[in-house]
């Protein structure tokens, strides 16, 4: 068990790495397209820490984390990335506890199952009202979860180093 002091560094230092990692890519794939869509990274945060620390920090973290990207980011409705997170969240740690262990698999099939989420969540709220049709949305959500994926080499592995840092 961490000491509260412990846990005040472990989540700043994930902090840290989720804000740098953030601005590293607005920087360098800021305007980049590929496939005529853009990386898009805060699912890929949510997915990943939710299954290496497990259901209830997770949750905290998808709740946290949700909130800042409804302060930050357009959704289609309002609180959407807060209730995709928290959702996303638990069944990512619900999955990485019971049927995966946290790895490189692991994260992959967590962030496609928060992808998932969010898209849904999105799609539903465009459908219902009649603003898009459903196969362009489709189309552009798997683009975006495919090409978004690919970041997983750079996320992936700096998150799995901090997370094993502060194993008893």
């Amino acid at each position: 068990m961490l000491t509260r002091q412990e846990q005040w560094i472990k989540w700043s230092l994930y902090a840290g790495v989720v804000a740098a990692l953030t601005l590293l890519e607005l920087l360098v794939l800021g305007d980049v397209r590929l496939f005529g869509v853009r990386f898009f990274l805060p699912p890929l945060f949510v997915g990943v820490i939710a299954s290496m620390e497990g259901l209830r920090a997770g949750m905290v973290f998808g709740t946290v984390y949700g909130v800042l990207c409804d302060l930050t980011l357009v959704g289609t409705f309002p609180c959407v990335y807060t209730i995709a997170f928290v959702l996303a969240a638990f069944l990512c740690a619900a999955i990485a506890q019971s049927v995966l262990q946290p790895g490189v698999i692991c994260s992959f099939a967590v962030t496609l199952l928060t992808f998932t989420v969010l898209n849904a969540l999105n799609m539903l709220s465009l459908t219902l009202s009649d603003q898009a049709p459903f196969l362009p949305m489709l189309s552009i959500a798997l683009r975006e979860t495919l090409v978004s994926c690919l970041l997983l080499a750079a996320v992936h592995p700096v998150l799995m180093w901090l997370h094993k840092r502060f194993l008893l």
